[in-house]
């Protein structure tokens, strides 16, 4: 394990983080003068850095404005470190809260470039829905997508829907870019998102957001059911249900001992 003072310097390595810190502590985003000025480091050497990490996806650049952004790679560098702590203790008392009210599938999930993965679960009805702990779901499917990509940053938001074109998975998906912008607009005003079979047949489900301590979706929380038991009235008691349950569990831990799932 690296040890802190172990004789190992990379400057250029503390510049990259020292960019990146600073663009985080900023949402209006920040250019290459400004971060040379505020970090007292060489125009060029900024330049050089911000294109870096750039490449990779650490950052976006917004050829309007001409500012940099924090990129999709360190929310999902982010999510998956999240996925080994242990906010499965602290939030699954909730889930199973939410289980016993409605009686549906209530599943928690957290967000890469390339897809969502479930990494908790509790299982509702005998012959509800289920998936297993570990699947994967598209990136832009069902209601679970939606107030993860609701909650990025707008540079963020149109490099992902740029390299993922809209799929239609049945006839309910919203798969025009426009109409599923509104959507996500719509999600913002009211904290939660919805599918009414958007994303497999006769199946419905409610998400909200679990933050961190940016006030960003770390996690989301869903509820998935038949359409014949979960729509209308029910759908809007779990969302407004799984709003105080996203309220009394707070931000998520920044750190926390690693539990396996199972």
């Amino acid at each position: 394990m690296p040890e802190k003072n172990a004789g190992y310097n990379a400057p250029i390595l503390y510049k990259a983080f020292a960019v990146l810190e600073d663009i985080a502590r900023t949402p209006a985003g920040l250019g290459v003068s400004e971060l040379a000025r505020r970090l007292s480091i060489s125009k060029s050497t900024v330049y050089g850095v911000t294109q870096a990490l750039a490449a990779i996806g650490a950052l976006t650049y917004n050829a309007r404005t001409r500012k940099f952004f924090l990129g999709p790679t360190l929310a999902r560098l982010g999510n998956q470190a999240l996925a080994g702590m242990d906010i499965r203790a602290l939030v699954r008392p909730y889930m199973e809260e939410l289980r016993r009210e409605f009686n549906e599938t209530v599943f928690m999930g957290i967000f890469a470039e390339n897809g969502i993965t479930i990494v908790e679960k509790a299982g509702g009805r005998q012959l509800g829905i289920d998936a297993p702990v570990g699947t994967r779901i598209p990136p832009l499917a069902g209601a679970a997508a939606k107030v993860f990509l609701a909650g990025q940053q707008e540079e963020v938001l149109e490099g992902i829907l740029r390299e993922n074109p809209l799929p239609r998975y049945t006839e309910n998906t919203i798969s025009d870019a426009g109409a599923y912008r509104r959507e996500l607009a719509q999600v913002r005003r009211k904290g939660y998102a919805t599918d009414y079979g958007e994303y497999m047949p006769g199946v419905n489900a409610v998400s909200v957001p679990l933050a961190d301590h940016t006030g960003r979706p770390a996690a989301a929380l869903w509820m998935v059911g038949f359409s014949h038991t979960f729509a209308g009235e029910k759908m809007e008691r779990a969302a407004a249900a799984a709003l105080r349950v996203a309220a009394a569990i707070g931000p998520l831990p920044g750190q926390a001992s690693p539990s396996p799932p199972g």
